[in-house]
């Protein structure tokens, strides 16, 4: 039998601090990861409204482009609804060197904050021609069965 040690066997753990300082670093990195995660869902969020203004703009010169009579000379604005949300728009429409031509400059909010413009896109539309032009042959193709045709 061996006589009992002189000092008692200590247990070795994490001390309350060890643990404290623990947690105070996965917080820290738990609390970054969560600013990461919600600066990107702000940064989606502004990347959908800059991808659904551009499409407005480009949808209101397309209807400026096919409309009749050829726009006229000055700002125009109106309001429409795409992917369920409410849009503004504003058409500057200036003359250029060309008399035939017109410069469109389309700026694009929403109809919350009409003046805080989200996209701006620029456009030119040509006169109109005053008749359609046909292509040559570009007819009804017939069978002409006289002439040898398949």
């Amino acid at each position: 039998m061996q006589p009992a040690p002189l000092h008692p066997r200590i247990e070795r753990g994490f001390t309350l601090i060890e643990v404290l300082v623990a947690l105070a670093v996965i917080a820290i990195g738990l609390v970054a990861v969560l600013a990461v995660a919600a600066r990107s869902g702000r940064v989606d969020f502004e990347l959908q409204q800059r991808t659904f203004a551009a499409w407005v703009a480009s949808n209101q010169i397309e209807r400026m482009r096919l409309a009749t009579p050829w726009p006229s000379i000055g700002t125009r604005d109106g309001k429409v609804t795409l992917a369920g949300r409410d849009w503004h728009w504003k058409a500057i429409v200036a003359k250029t060197a060309d008399p035939d031509l017109r410069r469109v400059t389309m700026s694009v909010a929403t109809a919350a904050a009409p003046d805080d413009s989200i996209t701006q896109l620029l456009g030119f539309l040509g006169r109109p021609l005053s008749k359609p032009i046909g292509l040559p042959g570009a007819g009804v193709v017939r069978h002409n069965p006289r002439k040898g045709g398949k």
